[in-house]
């Protein structure tokens, strides 16, 4: 028997009882990023118990991480808000629009990503479908405004998932029921070995949050004293995942500090685990994060990682001096600790093989597949109030 079929028998009744069906409901699945990763794997690995459906707010031009068998849907409308009350009508004609679509395709579960589909959810939904709002960012993230509807309308949700346990704590005192469940990979095949080449690696979209000017600032240093090194961004480029005025900030540090030929940008892929196979060590220079699903995968396939520390998220993945190094606001000791990395080749294996270790003990499918279950089924048995 395999984990799979484990898992199943475990949860003793639920495929042969009747299937209760479930949509994971997102903003837009047409770019590549680490919570579209996580909306269409969720998808995917609740089929064995639940009918499932990923269902896109925006048109679905060019899906990403779609695969064969699995049900994707949209409902077909773009938000193009420029003030606050067309954002109110958007909301609002986006609520209207999501409760026809539960209402007639007899949905029983609805998991929002995001805090503002997440507050549309709770409130546009009746209280027989059982609501969840999905966190991918930390808590405080959000601007006064957001964190005012939030207060309101998620006492509304059954329960709230946060990816950490620092922020589980912050939303407790407005959810009924708050769960911390971490993002999670499948086992990489690490055989064949594949050459590494050296490339210092960064993934996520082009935006200030993701910090890409800190990394500049950071691995001036280590790629001048290495000129066979160089740093790979992947990532960014769809709409509303690269901010063009902070590019051009961006590009007019890297003339400042004569990195040209030293950083390569690339579009995103939903085939990203070429990149981390190629890549040598890991390099993240976020000024805010919720989990980062690419540290939980550069782990998984072997990377040392080097990462700035933020409110939450890198801390409860990185464990510094073990399999990286989490380094404080500080960018002259975040390029010494890429300049060891880049020394010492026997260091980088030791660091790669025991995130590999770590990943499988704490961010491996099956485990944490079975929480999902276990809060879906807990929230069915539950009286609406």
């Amino acid at each position: 028997m395999n984990m799979s079929e484990k898992i199943i028998s475990e949860s003793s009744g639920l495929v042969a009882a009747k299937r209760r069906r479930i949509v994971v409901f997102i903003n837009d699945m047409n770019a590549a990023g680490g919570i579209q990763r996580m909306a269409a794997n969720l998808v995917r690995d609740l089929k064995p118990w639940y009918d499932t459906i990923l269902l896109s707010v925006e048109a679905l031009r060019r899906p990403a991480f779609y695969e064969a068998g699995l049900d994707f849907r949209s409902l077909n409308y773009i938000r193009n808000a420029s003030s606050r009350s067309e954002l109110l009508r958007d909301l609002t004609v986006v609520g209207w629009k999501l409760r026809r679509f539960v209402l007639e395709n007899q949905i029983d579960t609805v998991i929002a990503i995001w805090y503002d589909w997440s507050s549309v959810v709770a409130l546009a939904l009746p209280r027989s479908v059982k609501k969840i709002g999905w966190e991918h960012i930390e808590y405080g993230e959000a601007r006064a405004s957001w964190r005012w509807i939030r207060s309101k309308a998620y006492p509304y949700l059954d329960a709230v998932v946060s990816l950490t346990q620092e922020d589980c704590l912050a939303y407790k005192p407005i959810s009924r029921r708050v769960c911390c469940i971490p993002n999670y990979v499948e086992a990489v095949d690490h055989s064949p070995a594949v050459a590494r080449e050296n490339i210092l690696l960064s993934v996520g979209h082009l935006i200030s949050r993701k910090g890409i000017d800190r990394l500049l600032w950071a691995l001036k240093q280590p790629l001048q004293e290495n000129p066979s090194w160089k740093l790979v961004v992947v990532g960014g480029g769809e709409k509303g995942h690269a901010d063009w005025g902070y590019l051009d900030w961006v590009s007019t540090l890297m003339q400042l500090l004569q990195l040209q030929g030293r950083v390569e940008f690339y579009p995103a892929t939903d085939k990203i685990n070429e990149w981390y196979r190629r890549a040598s060590i890991y390099v993240m220079g976020s000024r805010s994060e919720g989990l980062p699903m690419v540290l939980i995968e550069a782990k998984a396939h072997g990377l040392p990682i080097v990462s700035f520390d933020c409110p939450t998220g890198p801390k409860e993945i990185i464990r510094s001096g073990v399999d990286g190094f989490l380094v404080d606001n500080d960018s002259y000791a975040f390029g010494e600790s890429v300049s060891n990395l880049i020394r010492d080749a026997e260091l980088r294996d030791r660091m790669g093989a025991a995130g590999v270790e770590d990943v499988e003990r704490r961010f491996l499918m099956h485990p944490v597949i079975q929480e999902w279950v276990n809060l879906i089924e807990s929230l069915s048995v539950e009286k609406t109030v």
